[in-house]
């Protein structure tokens, strides 16, 4: 029972290291260029767009890495639950704001979601075993 307790703390982790910083990125950016990313109107400038989804690729990685970290020995089970779990928060948060954004963006946001926190993931797990070499 420890063991998926562990992977619930590991997967709350990822997710709030990706909400955390999602919020405060987006939050900064939309002060520092309102004008690009309107708060409460819709976004249509390519750029900002384009640097929503390519900002959301290393958060989505990091949270996969995070739950990897804190999962300990075998974590990707809990890494493609917070990766499941993204999924569904984005496709609700992503819903809600269909309005704002263009198709597509709300298309690759999501498609993006699922294989970059796996790779994170992953990326912990093979780190692993040069961690234990260099430690022993």
């Amino acid at each position: 029972m420890a063991r998926i307790g562990r992977a619930i703390v590991a997967v709350v982790a990822g997710a709030a290291v990706w909400a955390a910083l999602w919020i405060g990125g987006t939050q900064a950016a939309m002060a520092t260029v309102p004008e690009m990313l309107p708060r409460d109107q819709p976004v249509t400038h390519l750029g900002a767009l384009l640097g929503l989804i390519l900002y959301s690729l290393p958060l989505s990685v990091l949270a996969g890495y995070v739950t990897a970290t804190v999962a300990g020995k075998d974590p990707m089970a809990a890494v493609w639950a917070l990766a499941v779990l993204q999924l569904i928060l984005g496709i609700i948060a992503e819903t809600s704001a269909w309005s704002l954004t263009p198709a597509w963006y709300h298309i690759v946001f999501l498609a993006l979601v699922v294989p970059a926190t796996v790779y994170g993931g992953r990326v912990r797990v093979r780190r692993r075993p040069a961690q234990a070499a260099y430690l022993a």
